[in-house]
């Protein structure tokens, strides 16, 4: 049987497959993941704080970023699109509980967040290895 958190991070995940053709198109728009990239900034205010991940957050964005520009290819095609497909989920007000729901609907994107952080934690930090290399921090 499973327990409740791993029927809530699969959910999350099923939403996460849900966004990545999206997460394809925005990686190839710059205009789209620019927009992107500013939603979801104004909406990281609405979620509670997310214990300690905040800089795993500039982080990742900072990494997406590095990845579309090609100036950081050392990461999995699947790592950017489930990081885009993250900030995707985030942005949506009608994800798997919407935002009016005042309260739960942000913890939601909270939870997917995290969830992805930890997905890709060996990523980030390969990454910020490759950052401290190249002065790029």
């Amino acid at each position: 049987m499973k327990t409740r958190r791993e029927y809530s991070d699969r959910k999350l995940l099923d939403a996460m497959k849900d966004n990545m053709e999206n997460a394809k198109a925005y990686l190839n728009d710059d205009a789209k993941m620019e927009s992107l990239f500013q939603d979801f900034e104004k909406k990281l205010g609405q979620i509670p704080k997310i214990g300690g991940k905040a800089a795993d957050i500039a982080v990742l964005c900072s990494m997406i970023r590095a990845y579309a520009k090609k100036q950081y290819t050392d990461v999995s095609i699947a790592t950017i699109l489930l990081s885009i497909a993250a900030l995707i989920y985030v942005v949506n007000p009608m994800d798997i509980v919407p935002d009016f729901m005042i309260g739960i609907g942000q913890l939601d994107d909270a939870a997917a967040i995290v969830l992805v952080l930890q997905m890709i934690q060996m990523d980030l930090n390969k990454y910020k290895k490759w950052q401290e290399e190249n002065g790029k921090r």
